[in-house]
């Protein structure tokens, strides 16, 4: 229709003698020299056959999704960096804080483990309310791409989006434990003769 061209189908019937064209699928030869030397004589002996090569279509079609998986793949693994370095930043900024409350709770009679278990639960928390916001929106996103733009029936994946949040509490728990290990490692007496 773009090029100003139409096209109807009928039916068997009036028009049985009038002109008509017939598609058909076959599977030539894998090699591709054979593929082109096949249609080469395909064509010559039959030159009102038109022969399209459907697996170099496929063949373009798969390097580009591969293509564009790759791009989506490293755009997540940069912004999974970018969160990772960040959650770090902001460990280290309220370094100082931590490290005062640890000598006090120490000083109160909490273990390291304790201290630890703590954090753990701490980063776990935002960890799994991060996911949870990252899973939701991404059902949201997939909800809004599939219904308006590809008009297509979409259909919901919550596992995959509980996989993530778990990944993610695991992921920003472990971070951040790993990033207050100098928390855990002071002594509570030379914290609270420095302040």
């Amino acid at each position: 229709m773009r090029n100003g061209g139409f096209m109807f189908v009928f039916r068997p019937g009036p028009f049985e003698h009038a002109p008509q064209t017939w598609i058909g699928i076959l599977q030539a030869p894998a090699d591709p020299t054979a593929r082109g030397r096949f249609q080469r004589d395909l064509v010559t002996r039959f030159p009102n056959v038109s022969a399209i090569d459907v697996k170099e279509i496929l063949t373009t079609i798969r390097q580009a999704v591969a293509n564009v998986t790759l791009a989506i793949t490293i755009v997540g693994a940069v912004a999974l960096l970018s969160g990772v370095l960040i959650l770090v930043g902001a460990v280290a900024m309220t370094k100082f804080q931590r490290v005062y409350e640890a000598a006090i709770l120490r000083t109160l009679g909490a273990s390291t483990r304790t201290i630890g278990t703590m954090l753990a639960v701490e980063y776990g928390g935002l960890g799994l309310l991060a996911g949870a916001i990252g899973g939701a929106g991404a059902l949201v996103l997939s909800w809004a791409v599939c219904r308006h733009v590809f008009d297509i029936p979409w259909r919901p994946a919550p596992g995959i989006a509980a996989l993530g949040a778990i990944a993610t509490t695991a992921l920003v728990g472990v971070v951040g434990v790993a990033a207050s290990y100098d928390v855990l490692r002071r002594k509570p007496l030379s914290t609270l003769r420095a302040e």
